[in-house]
């Protein structure tokens, strides 16, 4: 091979690695500017206090209150919320939160133990509305298919608005695990409380460039403590993001 050949072998392979190069930088580029607007959405814990409804009639610790940094529940709220934070670096605009949880089941599982314990009591769960029906604990009805799904135009990422957002659990789902509680509690041969089932919340939402994403959480109330015949209840919510 004469030198002229070598030379020219060597220039090719030289345009070859900076083509190489220049192409790994434009990836690289691009994919922090991706990142640079993508949005990442976070649930916070939240310690509650559940009690009975001021408002309402019976015993079922319906009302669930949220306990501050300082000990104190907040019972000025008549909804129970979770902090929602965006802790990615973008917007998420046009944010749609579809909430389900196996009311069927859980319903069945109340009835049945208000039914052991002796309680006038009878929930129903119908063309999504769940009903409470008793002479003692009052009647009620929460339109699930009202709750289903939550809306909110936009969440502004944690560096930017410090301040999370307060998404609002379904009333459906506070009531039915109150009630589920409330019921087991009451139950002289019960050797554990019953495993509550989690509420599952699927986000989906936009960036600034238009992209669409998704997140799906499991949310879990968890029992601190019990006080009375199931009439007071301490606990927290927390929620893991699903992979």
């Amino acid at each position: 091979m004469i030198n002229d050949q070598i030379i020219a072998l060597l220039a090719s392979l030289g345009a070859c690695f900076s083509a190489i190069a220049t192409f790994l930088t434009v990836r690289q580029i691009a994919k922090q500017r991706e990142a640079s607007y993508r949005p990442e959405l976070a649930l916070s814990r939240v310690s509650v206090e559940c009690k009975k409804d001021p408002i309402a009639s019976g015993t079922i610790p319906t009302f669930w209150a949220p306990i501050g940094n300082e000990g104190k529940a907040d019972s000025l709220s008549r909804t129970f919320s979770l902090p929602l934070s965006n802790i990615g670096l973008g917007t998420a605009k046009a944010v749609s939160v579809f909430w389900s949880f196996p009311f069927e089941s859980v319903t069945k599982q109340v009835n049945d133990l208000a039914q052991k314990t002796l309680s006038a009591a009878y929930f129903t769960f119908d063309k999504d509305q769940l009903s409470l029906d008793s002479e003692n604990l009052g009647k009620s009805t929460s339109i699930w298919g009202n709750q289903k799904l939550e809306t909110l135009d936009y969440v502004l990422p944690a560096a930017v608005h410090h301040e999370p957002v307060m998404l609002k659990l379904p009333h459906a789902y506070t009531q039915i695990v109150s009630s589920l509680l409330y019921f087991s509690t009451r139950d002289k041969d019960r050797k554990s409380f019953p495993e509550i089932p989690p509420l599952i919340a699927k986000f989906e939402f936009s960036d600034i460039g238009e992209a669409k994403h998704s997140a799906t959480f499991s949310i879990q109330f968890q029992i601190s403590a019990i006080a009375g015949g199931g009439e007071f209840i301490q606990g927290y919510v927390e929620s893991r993001k699903n992979a």
